[in-house]
């Protein structure tokens, strides 16, 4: 599972070269990190010889993240990545030796490099990569809290997410250390290995967030862009619904790709976050709503059906987030 929430862009002045520059860099540049970090995930379990655990993470980029930023990828990078979602998903049914899965996942990571080349100066602004870090540190955050309870992993594909983010905003610290200011960077370095020790023992989800709290606030300082508060279940429920009812809009005007992006946002920046208290109260519930959200109604989508089929579909699912909304006394 995969969230991500909103963050303010910054007013930043993009190379003539970057013409197809994604609408919201810090969101294209994190659905990409998540990408690799499920396909890290994907390669440290195929090593570990527990092919299930490595074709489940395979299966978000392609599958779910893909959507997200399709309309933000040149043509040309569309397709490249298709044929690697298609090359890494063949190796791994094909069993080829860990070396083999390791190259095809390697190309892929070199076109995730590409299509972060097309923002341009933004990349390199370390504005920009303090946004970054902290959602992608966010997300692992969120992650953690599915896969952890109570000093056990209850959920062994969210903690790895959880560990895979981490390294990524890692990684994009290391890279961006030296434009940030000494007394931030210190912070923030430290922030970072709090972060990654708890989730190495296992500890309490606070003092996760307590860790990437304090990280956040460091970042902040270096991007201008303040935290934001978390949404009330109520904001989520209502932007489900109003995204929906979008979602309906664009595919009767004959807008697939938007009702789809619709529909994505609807379940990962959304209903990912009512997960957890919703299946405290209806775990059934849910379950069927988050695979209606995720799978059901983006599989009805591509199938091409009426109008009216769609409606009904995406009008059921209304009545469920009903049900769910009033569980959750909102």
């Amino acid at each position: 599972m995969i969230r991500r929430a909103s963050f303010a862009l910054l007013s930043l002045t993009l190379t003539s070269a970057a013409l197809a520059a994604p609408k919201d860099p810090v969101k294209f540049a994190v659905t990409l990190e998540q990408m690799r970090g499920h396909y890290d995930a994907s390669l440290l379990n195929y090593r570990n010889g527990d092919l299930v655990m490595a074709a489940k993470h395979a299966k978000h980029p392609a599958n779910e993240l893909y959507a997200a930023v399709r309309n933000d990828l040149t043509p040309a990078l569309r397709q490249t990545f298709l044929v690697d979602y298609a090359r890494i998903n063949q190796t791994l049914a094909a069993k080829k030796p860990y070396t083999e899965y390791q190259k095809v996942m390697n190309t892929f990571y070199a076109d995730v490099d590409a299509a972060l080349a097309t923002l341009g100066a933004t990349q390199n602004d370390p504005k920009f990569a303090a946004q970054v870090i902290a959602q992608i540190l966010e997300n692992a955050e969120h992650e953690y809290e599915e896969g952890v309870q109570g000093g056990k992993v209850t959920n062994l594909a969210e903690y790895q997410d959880a560990i895979s983010y981490v390294a990524r905003a890692r990684g994009w610290f290391d890279r961006n250390t030296a434009r940030f200011p000494q007394h931030q960077r210190e912070k923030t370095s430290q922030a970072l290995k709090d972060a990654a020790a708890v989730i190495a023992r296992k500890g309490d989800v606070q003092a996760l967030a307590q860790a990437v709290d304090g990280a956040k606030e460091e970042l902040a300082e270096i991007s201008g862009v303040q935290q934001t508060a978390k949404s009330s279940n109520a904001a989520y429920f209502a932007n489900i619904d109003r995204l929906l009812v979008a979602a309906k809009g664009h595919y009767a005007g004959g807008m697939g790709d938007d009702a789809e992006e619709a529909l994505i946002d609807a379940y990962l920046e959304n209903f990912e976050y009512l997960e957890s208290p919703l299946g405290q109260k209806d775990k059934a519930l849910e379950t069927k709503l988050e695979k209606t959200l995720r799978e059901d109604l983006r599989a009805l989508l591509k199938s091409k059906p009426n109008t009216q089929k769609f409606n009904a579909a995406v009008d059921a699912a209304l009545v469920d987030l009903k049900k769910a909304r009033a569980l959750l006394g909102e």
